[in-house]
C-alpha cells in the first residue's frame, strides 16, 4: 500500500501498536482550498507538513469540517517520505458544558459555591447521576437537580477536542518530512446564484449583476482559503462514496465580463469559477462574491395569458377573468452582452417610477440556462391587463373527440398599446378549425396567439378547436 502520491484513508493495513500522538498543524503558506457544488457539499484540500516522531504515528489533522465524509478521505503525499495509513477515526464530538457533562455520569466532579457571608469559594464533591432531561447530582447523599454552583471537572476526556479532528494512524521514516495534502468532502458547505437586474423599459435594457451566495454551515471556520466554485449537478449515491461522480451543465467561452479576480474554466463536464483573492468563511455565515455584470442588455416587457389543458374536454362556464403576467425577456448571446452559460438562481428585478427613482417589481427563479438560451423572468400579475375567456359551446361528436368554441376578450387599461402572448396548452391530437387571429404552433400541445391589444381598449379572439385524445 506504501506509495509516494495516493495514500486512501480507508485502507485497512495490519498495525502492530499505535505510534503516538502528532498535531499536524496547518500550513498558513499553503492554505486550504474550497471546491463549492451547489448540493450543499464542498471537496476541501488540507495541505500540511508532518515530521514522523518514529516509525509509526498518531496524526491529528485538528480544524477539519464538522461535517467531514470520512469515508471520502484521501491522503496524497505532495513530496517527501511515503506513508502508509492503516487506521482512521474521525472526532467531532468538541468540548462543550454538555458533552463534558455526558461523559461524566457516575464519576465524580466538584461544585464550586460562594459563601455570601465571607466571600470565600467552597468545594463540594458531586456525583453526576444523569444528564437527560436535565442534571441530575448526589452531592453529599442528598439529590439535586439544579446546579447550586459551577462545576469544576477533574480533567478533559480523552475523545473530546476543542475542533473536529481527524487522527491517521500511519506508518513510514523515522524523522522523516513529508509535504500532504488532506483531502476530502463535506456536507454543510454550499453556494447558489443570484442576480440583480435594473430594468429600463422605455429604452428596453436591463443591467445584470450576478453574486456567488457561499454558506457554511459545517461548524468550522475556514481562513484564507481558496476557492472554487462548481456550476451543475452533483449525482450522488447513498451511502456517499470517494469517486464522486459529476453531471453538471457544459460551459462555452465567455461573452460576458466576469468579476475581478474570478477565472473560468471547462474540466470535463463542468464548469469552475475560480477567486483569485483568498476567502474567509466562518462557521455560520454566507459571503456574497461578485461573480459576473453585464450592462446595456436588450430586453423586452411581455403579457402574458395562459390557458388550461382540461379546457377542451370538457364544459366550462363561469370562468373569472385574469390578469396577465408580466414577463421580462432576454436572449443569453453574445449580442445581448453575455453568451455564457448563466447558473441557476434568484433573479431580482428592478425598475424605474416616473421620477427615475428604482423600484422593486419581483423576483423569478431561473435554471441553469445555457448560451443562446431563452430567459423568461416572471415578475408578477399586471393590474391593467385582463383576459375574459368564454366557452361558447361545447359538443364531444364521439368518445375520443370533441369540438369546442371559444371567444377571449384581452382588454388594455394601460395609456399605451401593449402585445399579449395568448399561450393554450391543448393535450392530444388537435387542430384549430377556424380563428379570428393566426396561431402558431409552438409544440405539439401548444397553440399560441400574439394579439396587439389598443390603448385604453380590447381585442377579442375567437377560435374553434377539434381535439382527439
Amino acid at each position: 500500500m506504501r506509495s509516494k502520491c495516493l495514500t486512501p484513508v480507508l485502507a485497512l493495513l495490519p498495525f502492530a501498536a499505535l505510534g503516538q500522538e502528532v498535531e499536524v498543524p496547518p500550513n498558513p503558506a499553503a492554505g486550504v482550498e474550497l471546491t463549492i457544488y451547489e448540493s450543499n457539499l464542498a471537496l476541501i484540500k488540507d495541505r500540511r507538513d508532518i515530521t514522523l516522531p518514529g516509525e509509526s504515528a498518531d496524526l491529528a489533522f485538528a480544524g477539519v469540517s464538522g461535517q467531514m465524509q470520512p469515508e471520502s478521505a484521501l491522503l496524497r503525499v505532495l513530496s517527501g517520505a511515503p506513508l502508509d495509513v492503516a487506521e482512521q477515526t474521525f472526532d467531532f464530538d468538541v468540548i462543550t458544558r454538555e458533552a463534558l457533562l455526558k461523559r461524566s455520569v457516575g464519576q465524580e466532579v466538584s461544585v464550586v459555591t460562594v459563601n455570601p457571608a465571607s466571600g470565600r469559594e467552597v468545594s463540594e464533591r458531586a456525583k453526576v447521576i444523569s444528564v437527560d432531561g436535565g442534571l441530575v447530582l448526589d452531592i453529599g447523599g442528598r439529590i439535586h437537580t439544579e446546579t447550586p454552583g459551577r462545576i469544576v471537572f477533574d480533567r478533559l476526556p480523552p475523545d473530546l477536542r476543542a475542533t473536529p479532528t481527524l487522527v491517521l494512524s500511519v506508518t513510514g521514516k523515522s524523522k522523516a518530512n513529508s509535504d500532504v495534502e488532506l483531502s476530502y468532502l463535506s456536507g454543510g458547505i454550499g453556494w447558489h446564484a443570484d442576480y440583480v437586474a435594473a430594468y429600463d423599459a422605455d429604452v428596453g435594457q436591463l443591467d445584470l449583476t450576478a453574486w456567488a451566495s457561499v454558506t457554511n454551515t459545517s461548524g468550522t471556520d475556514f481562513k484564507a482559503a481558496k476557492l472554487k466554485l462548481v456550476s451543475g449537478e452533483v449525482n450522488r449515491t447513498a451511502p456517499p462514496r470517494p469517486n464522486v461522480k459529476f453531471r453538471a451543465m457544459e460551459m462555452a467561452a465567455a461573452a460576458a465580463p466576469m468579476a475581478d479576480g474570478v477565472a473560468q474554466q471547462d474540466f470535463a463536464a463542468y464548469h469552475l469559477y475560480d477567486f483569485a483573492p483568498l476567502v474567509d468563511l466562518a462557521a455560520n455565515q454566507t459571503k456574497q462574491l461578485a461573480l459576473m455584470s453585464a450592462t446595456a442588455i436588450k430586453a423586452k416587457q411581455e403579457y402574458v395569458v395562459q390557458g388550461q389543458p382540461n379546457f377542451y374536454y370538457g364544459q366550462m362556464q363561469n370562468l373569472a377573468p385574469v390578469n396577465a403576467d408580466s414577463v421580462v425577456t432576454f436572449k443569453n448571446d453574445a449580442a445581448a452582452k453575455l453568451g455564457l452559460p448563466l447558473p441557476a438562481g434568484i433573479v431580482r428585478l428592478y425598475g424605474q417610477d416616473t421620477s427615475g427613482a428604482p423600484q422593486f417589481m419581483g423576483e423569478d427563479r431561473i435554471g441553469h440556462i445555457p448560451e443562446g438560451g431563452d430567459v423568461r423572468l416572471t415578475m408578477g400579475r399586471d393590474f391593467d391587463i385582463t383576459a375574459d375567456r368564454q366557452q361558447m359551446s361545447f359538443v364531444r361528436p364521439a368518445d375520443n373527440m370533441s369540438l369546442s368554441v371559444w371567444k377571449v376578450v384581452l382588454k388594455n387599461a394601460k395609456d399605451k398599446a401593449v402585445t399579449v402572448r395568448l399561450i393554450e396548452p391543448i393535450q392530444g391530437d388537435w387542430e384549430i378549425m377556424k380563428e379570428s387571429h393566426p396561431h402558431t404552433k409552438t409544440n405539439a400541445g401548444t397553440a399560441e396567439w400574439a394579439i396587439d391589444v389598443p390603448a385604453k381598449g380590447e381585442t377579442t379572439v375567437e377560435y374553434n378547436v377539434r381535439t382527439r385524445f
